[in-house]
């Protein structure tokens, strides 16, 4: 009797194996990945806007985080304490907000201040209750770590199974893009690779690591400390991850991923 045995080959079976991983061919292991949503922050640490479409350079997304508030020591406003930034209280209660290339701030009483206007540093100061500056970016970017900041779908509902008296909103974690995937996937699996979206390409880096800010009230969200507590225990304080860009584009809300 002749036993044929098919031989080995690495590349077909990487092939495979993403296939299977990615649901291609395969309807069962879940849908096609692709765009939930997408948000722009003007201005660090401030409330963003969502957007339906996004541009991307090889710094990142265009525009995004271009601006910062400054202290008098020249450390930009954050929620949380490191060498270049300072925490500073009550930055989400102020909305950053672009139209036409001009940026605005949003008051909680409902006043809108351009931000080239001569009296924002004034208003801002009174607002945060210390002397601030609105400041551009200069020579070093004013991300926290990578520039494009990624969030899946599966993570969040798995996030939200383990605290499920808490509001798990995609705002708490202020990604640039979300992504809608199979429940299988996780922020480990994209790590090393390449999001096709369109003519765009981004290599996801590492995983984001994670503070008090995503506890903060803002809007409609209230203060829940208890957010953190899986965070830390189940995702070890990463959840998310970053990208840097590969090459160069537009995005938009509804548009199919393709990971390689």
């Amino acid at each position: 009797m002749l036993i044929l045995l098919r031989q080995s080959n690495p590349r077909v079976d990487e092939i495979s194996q993403n296939s299977i991983m990615w649901g291609v061919n395969n309807p069962s292991k879940g849908r096609t990945l692709k765009i939930q949503s997408l948000w722009h922050y003007p201005i660090k640490s401030l409330l963003g806007e969502t957007q339906n479409k996004l541009d991307l350079n090889e710094r990142g997304v265009v525009g995004d985080r271009h601006f910062a508030i400054a202290d008098n020591q020249g450390k930009f406003g954050s929620g949380k304490n490191t060498r270049r930034f300072r925490r500073i209280d009550n930055l989400l209660s102020l909305h950053a907000v672009s139209e036409d290339g001009i940026v605005s701030i949003g008051f909680p009483d409902g006043d809108v201040v351009d931000i080239s206007s001569e009296k924002i540093n004034h208003q801002l100061t009174e607002f945060l209750g210390q002397p601030v500056t609105v400041v551009p970016e200069r020579n070093i970017p004013h991300f926290d770590d990578g520039s494009v900041h990624l969030l899946l779908s599966s993570e969040m509902a798995k996030l939200q199974s383990l605290v499920p008296r808490a509001q798990i909103n995609e705002r708490r974690f202020r990604p640039n893009i979300t992504l809608d995937v199979p429940q299988h996937i996780t922020d480990g699996d994209l790590i090393g690779r390449i999001l096709t979206i369109g003519g765009v390409q981004l290599e996801v880096t590492h995983k984001t690591e994670r503070c008090r800010m995503v506890t903060i009230a803002q809007d409609d969200l209230k203060f829940e400390p208890e957010i953190l507590r899986p965070i830390a225990r189940d995702f070890d304080v990463k959840f998310g991850v970053y990208a840097k860009v590969v090459q160069s584009g537009s995005i938009a809300v509804g548009q199919k991923v393709i990971v390689s």
